[in-house]
């Protein structure tokens, strides 16, 4: 799959971005013991997630990159971990490159969220009854994160769905999932 040039109107180096989706997690040793927020990225791959990260390392579109760039949340990172170890890309872990962010925990606030920020197209509106990160606010973390790889033609980026919503126009992105992009940083 591929996307165009993305132009946020930035003077900036045009970079070619392969955006991976990371494997499907398991959260239920975290949800049994009641983890939130920030806790529930601790999760690992599941099994599958596992299967679905040795398969993605077969892909052809790696042989083309500089570098491999990943969140710091678990699944994201484990996933990267099978990928630089197949490819032999060298990996960098990015803090900012983890999952769009809901300021109020729980499971439901979340769907609210959710649901909110596509009915709103990633605005948040000033009487929101949840608050949460905008879309504009999701590019901006990515692409500062990236500036420091401008020096890169092509970089691997294993990350999660809805920041890569922000720069891909497919509505559904499956686990491990690749996405090819072209993006002024």
């Amino acid at each position: 799959m591929a996307c165009g040039l993305v132009d946020l109107g930035r003077q900036g180096t045009k970079m070619k971005i392969i955006f991976v989706r990371h494997g499907e997690p398991d959260y239920r040793e975290l949800e049994e013991r009641s983890y939130t927020g920030f806790g529930i990225d601790l999760a690992p791959l599941s099994e599958k997630g596992r299967q679905q990260a040795q398969e993605l390392c077969k892909n052809p579109l790696f042989g083309s990159a500089d570098i491999l760039v990943s969140s710091a949340v678990t699944r994201a990172l484990e996933t990267a971990f099978y990928v630089s170890c197949a490819t032999g890309l060298p990996l960098r872990v990015e803090p900012l490159l983890h999952e769009w962010q809901v300021y109020e925990t729980g499971i439901e606030n979340f769907e609210t969220a959710r649901c909110l920020f596509l009915e709103n197209k990633g605005e948040l509106l000033p009487n929101s009854p949840v608050q949460y990160e905008t879309a504009e606010e999701m590019r901006s973390r990515f692409l500062k994160s990236m500036r420091k790889y401008r020096d890169y033609q092509t970089v691997v980026v294993v990350t999660h769905r809805m920041l890569m919503r922000q720069f891909v126009p497919d509505e559904k992105i499956d686990f491990c999932q690749v996405i090819e992009c072209e993006i002024e940083i």
